[in-house]
């Protein structure tokens, strides 16, 4: 492998292992002290494995019954020294030290650990479902609207009574009047998703045609695989958008609207993006990922780390570069893992969250021809605790309206309106994966003024939607169900 190609696909871990990542000398020892192997697993495993090792959406669980690459003592060792490089796993070996690779060995379980030796499932901090939680302008009432899904991703109302559910899975699912349909939509494509979960793919998120009511045009993104069949590790990919309509519960009429050249696919099975949106002029924006290597979201010829701008059809929608050699649906540069797209109502600004690698998580708007920064400008550090780069600021680059550090896995974004909870009109409603909250965030212009937690989930919250009701609709997975929020009072000052 390149030496580029390996420093980047270390750097690239950001997607799949430890989102709390630490340096060794971040935690100095007296001399002759053993390692705390806890706090190391804390620090350095638990922002990917869960700080239970239950897992979560950027790293499997560790457990025997979960281990794919060796169970024993010395591979545990063996994977800590060298990681896992094709499926994102770093190395510790020039971060940590022996003693503390050798704790941390020690500490996770083995194939020869019994099971009861593992200690009871620990349970993950959330708000009852359901249940009455307090925020600072309400009694928020949660309940669960559908259960039984798996993973899902997003959601649409095609009016007031029904919606469409994508399940990560590959399933494109029918709510009506609160019911889930049991027969998923057939004729959907076919995606690259596995029971993995590092890989971040499958069916993603869905929108429907600013003239749908006459056209019946639905738009799913989604993880397209060159080669499906093939063993998860060997199978090429590509974040691409089809439109279709729905027939006779089948999806027909099929049509594809965003394909990269099959030489941007690649074996890496995380940072996709895949949001939709419709711009106030009607062109769908699509962000893609860059795909675990970094420095594609700065090659002008290359779809990966990019927001694009398209027509209906797929064709380009003004080219704000000059630059030649540049694809002509590129809108903006130097993303790393968009995973929110909102548009503000009342200006028509697109703003878009953005996973960070460990810290950096980022709330951006997006303008045509900006460009974002990564990898040469970030708040966030490497998942082994090294440095990116030493910039947070570099001239022509935009900054982030607000980011967070430590991240918190940014997810969906909406904007809300609606009766429900009329306080909250013109606030940020904010979706987050690791620890599965829904944040609020109060705006004046482009500054973030206050971000409050309103809700915690049981599963990680993919995108929050605002129903035709008011009410907030939370997609989710592990449990994969939709959780709506209405107001139960409304609490006096």
């Amino acid at each position: 492998m390149p030496r580029h190609r390996l420093l980047y696909a270390i750097a690239a871990l950001a997607a799949l292992l430890p989102a709390g990542v630490a340096r060794a000398q971040d935690a100095p020892q007296a001399p002759g002290q053993a390692p705390d192997a806890a706090a190391l697993f804390q620090r350095n495993c638990s922002g990917c494995h869960g700080p239970h090792r239950e897992g979560t959406s950027l790293g499997p669980p560790l457990s025997p019954a979960t281990y794919r690459y060796g169970g024993t003592r010395s591979d545990i060792e063996r994977i800590i020294r060298r990681g896992i490089p094709s499926q994102g796993m770093p190395a510790f070996g020039q971060t940590l030290t022996e003693a503390e690779i050798n704790a941390l060995a020690d500490f996770l379980p083995t194939r020869a650990t019994r099971p009861e030796e593992e200690g009871p499932p620990q349970p993950r901090p959330s708000d009852p479902v359901p249940g009455v939680v307090d925020t600072l302008d309400y009694a928020v009432r949660a309940e669960v609207f559908v259960d039984g899904l798996v993973a899902a991703w997003s959601m649409v109302f095609i009016d007031r009574d029904t919606a469409l559910v994508t399940e990560r899975v590959g399933r494109l699912r029918v709510v009506r009047n609160g019911v889930l349909d049991p027969r998923p939509i057939s004729g959907t494509p076919v995606v690259h998703s596995s029971s993995h979960r590092w890989n971040q793919g499958g069916l993603l998120d869905l929108a429907l045609d600013p003239d749908h009511a006459r056209n019946g045009w639905i738009y799913l993104s989604y993880s397209h695989p060159l080669n499906p069949g093939a063993p998860d590790e060997e199978v090429r990919a590509m974040t691409r958008v089809v439109r279709g309509r729905i027939r006779d519960h089948a999806w027909v009429d099929e049509q594809v609207v965003f394909q990269a050249d099959e030489s941007s696919y690649d074996t890496n099975a995380w940072h996709y993006s895949g949001r939709l949106l419709f711009d106030p002029e009607g062109y769908l924006i699509l962000p893609v990922g860059d795909r675990g290597t970094p420095e594609r979201a700065r090659d002008p010829a290359d779809p990966a780390g990019k927001m694009h701008r398209m027509r209906g059809d797929g064709t380009p929608a003004g080219y704000p570069f000059a630059m030649q050699g540049t694809l002509p649906t590129i809108y903006s540069i130097g993303h790393r893992n968009a995973q929110g797209l909102a548009l503000d109502p009342d200006t028509g600004r697109i703003w878009a969250t953005e996973h960070g690698p460990r810290g950096g998580d980022e709330l951006n708007v997006i303008r045509a021809g900006g460009d974002y920064g990564w990898p040469v400008v970030t708040y966030g550090i490497n998942y082994d605790g090294n440095e990116i780069t030493p910039h947070t600021r570099a001239e022509g680059v935009e900054q982030p309206r607000h980011y967070w550090r430590p991240s918190i896995a940014t997810a969906g974004l909406a904007f809300y309106r609606g009766d429900e909870f009329p306080l909250w009109n013109g606030k940020l409603l904010l979706g987050t994966l690791g620890r599965r909250e829904l944040h609020l965030l109060t705006l004046d212009g482009d500054r973030v003024l206050h971000d409050e937690v309103v809700f915690r989930s049981p599963g990680r919250i993919y995108e929050p939607v605002v129903g035709p009701d008011g009410a907030i609709y939370l997609c989710t997975d592990d449990p994969g169900q939709i959780i709506r929020l209405t107001a139960e009072a409304q609490r006096r000052i």
